[in-house]
């Protein structure tokens, strides 16, 4: 049936080239019928976003050295990512903007251990390609969100006028948790009370730091992105229903859940109907600056 309003993903991550990603085995036997990689083409997100009725997505420029990280040892301190792997995925997401106006806004993949060298990655991502945000994951960076490589970032998001997404609560590749313990993020909450940081993935077992920290700390927000809406802790969609009305979002974190089934159980998340648009809609719109 027709909605009065479409839905905003703010988290849909495509590779440089659909066949150059590897499913990561640990997420891969969650699924019965997982979505090929080779599949995941800018046309089949188009299809998708129209058939969960999805206005507008934010993709993330994943370059192939990020991608890499995935099947590498658990810590990546120094880790140089190729400056022209990283211009080729923000040229992809640019390109593929241009032939959607609209549809598309764009994120970019960050490692923080790059230092300046990132900080310089970063800056040109959003000047010469126009990235709205950026994303870090810290779980593949093998550092929590606390760890002085990380500051650098922080000053150039604020500085750039943008936020940062980062990871929280147990990962799914077979990487150490704990860097994603959501209470790391209050001590750069504290020292950087200008930056919008976005957690995503809820941040469970440990969702109730998640909702600590969305109480206290002004620009701190969530996605429930990686989370079928229907399995998101109760907590959260407590803490929305009353002091949070503008603090949560949703997102698929398409290919990992399909847009398809996370629209379905989004809209029937049990939130009060003017909360639920602020959710499926309006709180990206706020957060990311996106044009409608």
């Amino acid at each position: 049936m027709a909605r009065e309003y479409k839905l905003v993903d703010s988290f849909v991550t495509l590779g440089a080239k659909p066949n150059e990603r590897v499913q990561d085995p640990n997420i891969a036997r969650w699924f019965k019928n997982p979505i090929p990689f080779s599949e995941m083409t800018i046309e089949k997100i188009v299809t998708d976003m129209e058939e969960a009725e999805i206005e507008m997505a934010i993709l993330t420029a994943n370059g192939a050295a990020m991608q890499r990280l995935v099947t590498a040892g658990p810590y990546r301190v120094g880790e140089e990512i190729d400056d022209e792997a990283f211009d080729a995925a923000c040229r992809n997401i640019a390109e593929i903007r241009s032939r959607y106006p609209g549809r598309f806004h764009g994120c970019v993949a960050i490692d923080p251990t790059g230092l300046m060298k990132s900080v310089r990655q970063l800056e040109r991502a959003v000047r010469n390609f126009e990235m709205l945000s950026c994303w870090i994951m810290p779980a593949l960076v093998g550092l929590p969100p606390n760890h002085a490589s990380y500051f650098p970032i922080y000053a150039k998001c604020i500085e750039l006028g943008i936020p940062v997404r980062i990871n929280l609560g147990v990962p799914g590749p077979l990487l150490p948790a704990r860097s994603q313990q959501p209470i790391h993020l209050d001590e750069v909450l504290l020292a950087f009370p200008e930056l919008t940081v976005v957690g995503t993935h809820v941040g469970h077992p440990w969702h109730l730091e998640t909702v600590a920290l969305l109480q206290k700390h002004a620009n701190f927000y969530l996605m429930t992105a990686g989370w079928a809406p229907k399995h998101v802790p109760q907590e959260i969609w407590q803490f929305a229903n009353s002091r949070g009305a503008t603090k949560v979002m949703w997102a698929s974190d398409f290919p990992l859940l399909t847009m398809q089934r996370c629209a379905k159980e989004g809209w029937n998340a049990p939130l009060k109907e003017d909360i639920k648009r602020r959710y499926l809609r309006d709180n990206a719109l706020a957060v990311f600056k996106l044009m409608s």
